[in-house]
């Protein structure tokens, strides 16, 4: 008689284990901060993603991405890609022989070689990468430390150049 209850006790565990379901791959939480709570990472989601706020990385080699809505911080590890995000607070591309198209965002930072950005309002660009394309209609400050970096510029920012080889056009 003892078994046929360990099998409705059985039966009984892994049903409420199915109906637990465990969290999506693409959405993590990053821990809190003293800046306020904790915020959401979006990790490789597929085309089409709203990012409503949160984080974005995409790290997944030979992808193509268009992400919809505001995002916070976007991470590009990838490389041999490409990213259209319309808004972001900051956009650091890591990879190489990434396109990355956006319309607002206040910081960029480019890290890897041999990427195309083009941006049309960025407060300040950062380049440490080397052999780097970056069009832009509007940024108030550029900073390169990297080498052979080329800026194509409308409006006419601060520059501070401590690599070679790099120049604004």
């Amino acid at each position: 008689m003892k078994q046929p209850v360990f099998y409705i006790v059985l039966a009984s565990a892994l049903s409420l284990t199915a109906c637990n379901k465990p969290a999506p791959a693409t959405a993590t939480v990053a821990p809190a901060t003293t800046n306020g709570p904790a915020v959401s990472t979006l990790t490789d989601p597929g085309a089409g993603a709203l990012c409503d706020g949160k984080n974005l990385r995409i790290s997944h080699d030979n992808s193509s991405q268009v992400i919809d809505g505001e995002c916070g911080d976007v991470t590009v590890t990838a490389s041999n890609g490409s990213l259209n995000v319309s808004k972001a607070r900051s956009i650091t591309v890591e990879g190489r022989q990434f396109t990355v198209l956006n319309e607002q965002v206040d910081t960029v930072r480019v890290v890897g070689s041999d990427n195309v950005l083009n941006l049309t309002n960025a407060r300040r660009i950062d380049i440490s990468g080397n052999n780097n394309m970056i069009l832009v209609n509007e940024t108030a400050e550029v900073s390169f430390s990297g080498t052979g970096n080329t800026v194509n510029a409308s409006s006419e920012p601060r520059i501070e150049d401590s690599g070679t080889g790099n120049r604004v056009i």
